[in-house]
């Protein structure tokens, strides 16, 4: 079974092919032209490729999905914009003095939540993202973070309860799943196979556009004198 990205390729391979069948069949005309006394005066009949429509029908057979985990940065940032989105909350017109109070924290912060965002991503990798243990993983997660930056406050007044319900809300918030992402997708392309189909909701039609940019090997001379080939698009 063919997937459809290499389905793809191939048939982009195959037109670069015909291109250079036919680049090679207009030099051997080319030759023959400039050897005709007669010919010399014609112009050499060159086929390009310009703009290239294909559309293909193929019917989708199964499809292979992989869980996408997040990573221990991605955990790491979430930890960090939910305590300075949590703390502007409460704080929305902070002066100058605790702006560069949370300022200073931020090293020492992000040292803590890089720690515990290690664990927390070892832990969600583990736990199926459809089950409630997920849920219950990014929870028990988002407490102990909770609970390990409520001490950065300083002199600045949340009561802790607070403080960790709007931490872990917010963090569970945007630890959400992800959805998986489809690793293959293998594809009918047979026409007989195409023609015994009966579930036409496995049946799609794939338009293909191909413009034909050529590239072409142009020669310079570098600052130290070199002569130098480039391959560059008409």
């Amino acid at each position: 079974m063919i997937t459809l990205k290499d389905y793809i390729g191939k048939i982009y391979k195959e037109v670069t092919n015909a291109k250079v069948q036919s680049d090679i069949e207009t030099l051997a005309i080319a030759q023959e032209y400039v050897e005709n006394p007669l010919l010399r005066h014609f112009s050499v009949p060159n086929i390009r490729i310009k703009d290239l429509e294909l559309t293909i029908p193929v019917a989708i057979d199964t499809t292979k999905t992989v869980v996408q985990h997040y990573k221990e940065t991605e955990i790491q940032k979430v930890y960090e914009d939910a305590f300075f989105k949590v703390t502007t909350d409460f704080y929305p017109n902070q002066p100058e003095d605790q702006k560069a109070y949370f300022d200073g924290i931020k090293p020492e912060l992000s040292s803590k939540s890089q720690q515990q965002s290690i664990e927390a991503a070892a832990n969600l990798q583990q736990a199926d993202p459809t089950t409630e243990n997920y849920a219950s993983e990014v929870k028990i997660a988002a407490t102990r973070f909770a609970e390990t930056s409520y001490s950065f406050l300083g002199d600045y007044v949340i009561e802790q309860e607070t403080f960790k319900q709007a931490i872990v809300q917010e963090i569970e918030n945007n630890l959400q799943p992800k959805p998986p992402v489809i690793e293959e997708l293998p594809v009918i392309v047979e026409t007989r196979a195409l023609k015994e189909i009966s579930d036409p909701a496995s049946m799609v039609n794939i338009k293909i556009n191909i413009t034909d940019d050529a590239m072409e090997w142009t020669t310079d001379i570098d600052e130290e004198g070199n002569t130098v080939r480039v391959l560059n698009y008409e």
